[in-house]
């Protein structure tokens, strides 16, 4: 496969080790070589200087060494003089391009603590225990992404360590890695994490879409066949599969996440349409039970135009347990809920139109079956946090994947980057990927 994402790369114990060491050494790097950072801050804005110098030369005599388009007379110009400004700006104006580093870390949190305000209002509706601790968060992020904004440039030391504290971490989270890949599943399952240093969710919450988007270029150009979408790393039966989706665009590039296991597809997400705020961004929560895994996946590929990655876990008995377990607790609290097509078929009612809301629609083709949280946190879905993943992680963290989020929000993008390096891993329970892509030709196992 000539997709570097989705080549297998067989991780093993150095390379991991050798990962955490470069992590470690480039956070020790951010933490005590202040100098070293600036000093290569500002070789990158000379080079920067002379780059757009080089371009605004190339433009105004109608060359280009990258883009071999003919350009008009009045682009080259605007070429020219939008390149010799910022050209400008960065040689005599430093402080200004660097103050937009700190300034994005400053609305990434201001942001960050109004999607935690968002969220213990939620909780405190649906009377979810400890939401004291979101609300103390969310005012430290608000408070400390406003303090950035006013004072960018005093930021930079601060965000300089932060920057290093978090690489350390990886870097230690990949070791631990490697200590672990040695031990056999029962020893890791034993000793499994609660909480994994996740990349920020601006670096990976697109990673599924800008795939689909390299498969669809392959298949176009006649370099990818179907049997290079199915990968086994062993010859027997996955025991649970975590189903990511993604579409070409709108709201389906950022992706969904459902779990199939024992014999059903388990899928939450917004599909009350009667209560949606915000374009359904809030709403309340709805479980979803499908029993034909096959007709879900040909109707998520069909009717919603996705592609959907699978990857497949083998458990063993005690891990099967647990997440048999947690499911009985999420059906506990559980009641019965009848989208409008299914409460036409109870009344005998035969609709001069048919339901056009996706619940409906779901029963129609799947005659899956429906349900809406008694109390707590999933009650009310938020696209933000009380979303699909979290749901699943609920589930598939039974099993030992130590996927915790300490960010606010684990996006599908971050679901498959974690189940694609542990697919790579040797010793991981992650056994096969399977793409189903939407082509309309069927993916067999």
């Amino acid at each position: 496969m000539n997709i570097k994402e989705l080549k297998v790369k067989n991780i093993d114990i150095y390379s991991m080790t050798f990962s955490g060491i470069l992590y470690l050494g480039l956070g020790v790097l951010f933490l005590t070589q202040k100098a070293t950072v600036i000093f290569a801050v500002k070789n990158i804005l000379n080079l920067l200087v002379i780059l757009f110098c080089i371009t605004a030369i190339f433009q105004i005599i109608g060359f280009s060494p990258i883009n071999k388009k003919k350009f008009t007379s009045i682009s080259r110009l605007f070429g020219f003089i939008l390149n010799l400004t910022m050209a400008y700006i960065i040689y005599f104006k430093p402080k200004l391009i660097i103050s937009i580093f700190p300034m994005f870390f400053g609305i990434y949190g201001f942001f960050g603590g109004i999607i935690r305000l968002l969220i213990y209002i939620q909780y405190k509706k649906n009377h979810v225990e400890r939401r004291f601790f979101v609300v103390i968060e969310s005012m430290i992020l608000i408070f400390l992404g406003i303090i950035i904004m006013i004072y960018p440039l005093s930021a930079i030391l601060p965000i300089s360590n932060a920057i290093g504290i978090f690489f350390i971490l990886y870097g230690i989270s990949f070791i631990i890695d490697a200590l672990l890949d040695g031990l056999s599943i029962e020893a890791k399952d034993s000793l499994k994490r609660r909480v994994r240093i996740n990349l920020p969710i601006f670096m990976v919450a697109f990673i599924p879409h800008k795939i689909l988007m390299k498969i669809n270029k392959a298949f176009e150009t006649e370099k990818l066949s179907l049997e290079d979408l199915i990968i086994s790393k062993e010859n027997t039966d996955f025991d649970l599969e975590v189903l990511i989706h993604v579409g070409d665009k709108g709201v389906s590039a950022f992706g969904h996440v459902d779990i199939w296991f024992e014999d059903r597809v388990m899928t939450y997400g917004s599909y009350d349409e009667d209560t949606y705020k915000l374009a359904g961004i809030i709403s309340d929560g709805v479980l979803i039970e499908v029993f034909d895994k096959e007709k879900y996946i040909e109707f998520s590929q069909e009717y919603m135009g996705k592609t959907l990655f699978g990857f497949g876990l083998k458990l063993n008995k005690n891990q099967k347990k647990r997440v048999r377990d947690r499911i009985e607790d999420i059906r506990k609290n559980l009641y019965e809920w009848h989208p409008k097509s299914q409460k036409d078929e109870e009344l005998g009612i035969i609709p001069a139109n048919p339901h056009k809301d996706y619940a409906s629609i779901v029963y129609e083709r799947l005659k899956g079956d429906f349900y809406k949280f008694i109390k707590g946190p999933f009650k009310t879905y938020f696209a933000l946090n009380t979303n699909c993943v979290l749901l699943a992680d609920t589930i598939v963290g039974q099993a030992g994947i130590d996927l915790v989020k300490i960010q606010g929000l684990i996006s599908p993008g971050a679901y498959f980057e974690y189940f694609n390096r542990e697919f790579s891993r040797k010793n991981s329970f992650v056994i096969s990927r399977i793409i189903y892509y939407k082509d309309g030709r069927k993916n067999e196992k």
